[in-house]
């Protein structure tokens, strides 16, 4: 994706993910918590992993990884753009704000509002989509809160809990983006 750099909104940054945030995300790889909620395998992972998932993220043009840091420096999480596709202008997002106790302050909502003006401002993308499961309730109302809006669901596509779960598909146009700013600097 070229050149990364630091995304800037109100409270935090996002930042490009570095080798030294690795040792959080071993942390928040083995909270098994966090990996049901975020669709992951929940296995041990070992340091090994991780870097061979930072290598392997690093080293692919469609995805890139962003550090969520509070303005202070306190790293809480982490977005991503992931399945980029420039000829068709859309993309995936993917969050997870690992440090829970700073779950339900909006941090999540202002990292993915800060994202998205990233992805229709700079990348110049027409839409963005995200994948929430079934049971992740708190994810599908921030999702709703940022503008987008449930265009569909994968029927049993998710198994954890020794059952099958759906997968709510999520998107917002630029349109919408753009519509949403101009009600949002109308009441500033």
């Amino acid at each position: 994706m070229g050149e990364k750099r630091m995304i800037q909104a109100e409270r935090l940054r996002l930042w490009p993910l570095e080798h030294c945030d690795l040792g959080k995300n071993y942390q928040w790889a083995n909270d098994m918590e966090l990996c049901r909620y975020a669709g992951a395998l929940p296995m041990p992972k070992s340091l090994n992993d991780l870097e061979g998932w930072f290598a392997s993220a690093n080293n692919n043009p469609e995805t890139s990884i962003f550090a969520i840091k509070l303005n202070n420096g306190t790293y809480i999480g982490n977005i991503e753009i992931r399945n980029l596709d420039l000829r068709c202008a859309n993309c995936e997002l993917g969050i997870i704000l690992g440090e829970t106790s700073m779950h339900g302050k909006g941090y999540g909502q202002e990292a993915v509002m800060a994202l998205c003006g990233f992805v229709f401002n700079q990348l110049r993308l027409h839409r963005v989509s995200v994948h929430v499961l079934e049971f992740n309730e708190r994810a599908a109302h921030m999702f709703t809160k940022c503008g987008f809006v449930q265009e569909g669901t994968e029927r049993e596509a998710f198994w954890s809990d020794g059952r099958y779960w759906d997968v709510h598909i999520f998107s917002l146009l630029e349109s919408e983006f753009r519509s949403r700013e101009l009600k949002s600097a109308a009441t500033d």
